[in-house]
């Protein structure tokens, strides 16, 4: 089976200021900790933008996927639809920018998760799905493209139409820390903040 690492970094980042997928933590970009948590598990890693963002990440050594007409600008459903829709993978592996505690051993357990006659496979945790961190079928396009095409841009309003499967966190053998979704600047620097005192704590553990 042929795994595509689909890396979405279209959003606007409004709450954030500036753009999140360049945020740091931990010595790297958030895109790039994404991008290196799915590398060992997939065939290769795409980078969703909008069309404006093309300069911004013209340097990167990442093949760019820009949303396709008429569903530029649909968020992050039209992200995944031109992704599917311009490669030839067999399943995609999804994670937002904005997960920079997303591992690559997390991303290892989502997979293991995989069973026959599922077409999706989406964590939840607390109650919550977190279908930006899931695992798509390539057989989900067609209901992807009709959903777009009613108008409704919910990552998970195709799954009534699909067997899938919902793992939460426990199932996962993953922390909920794992899902922590960097919107804005202040939950940035709580992770930065707690991030340093426990690289602190470490250190005087050594001692």
């Amino acid at each position: 089976m042929i795994i595509i690492g689909a890396v979405m970094a279209g959003g606007k980042s409004v709450r954030f200021g500036k753009p999140k997928a360049f945020a740091e933590f931990d010595g790297s970009p958030f895109y790039k900790r994404a991008v290196d948590a799915l590398t060992p598990h997939t065939e290769k890693v795409l980078l969703s933008i909008r069309d404006e963002q093309e300069e911004m990440f013209g340097e990167i050594d990442l093949e760019l996927i820009k949303d396709l007409p008429p569903y530029k600008g649909c968020g992050p459903l039209g992200g995944l639809y031109a992704m599917m829709k311009q490669t030839d993978g067999d399943a995609y592996l999804v994670l937002p920018c904005d997960l920079p505690l997303f591992t690559e051993t997390a991303v290892s357990l989502l997979l293991n998760q995989f069973e026959e006659g599922v077409m999706a496979v989406v964590p939840e945790v607390d109650g919550v799905l977190q279908p930006l961190s899931a695992l798509y079928l390539k057989g989900c396009l067609p209901y992807i493209e009709k959903q777009l095409q009613q108008g409704d841009y919910r990552m998970t309003g195709f799954l009534n139409e699909i067997p899938w499967k919902a793992v939460t966190d426990q199932e996962l053998g993953v922390s909920k820390d794992v899902f922590l979704n960097v919107n804005d600047q202040k939950t940035y620097h709580d992770l930065i903040q707690k991030s340093t005192s426990l690289g602190k704590e470490g250190d005087n553990g050594a001692d």
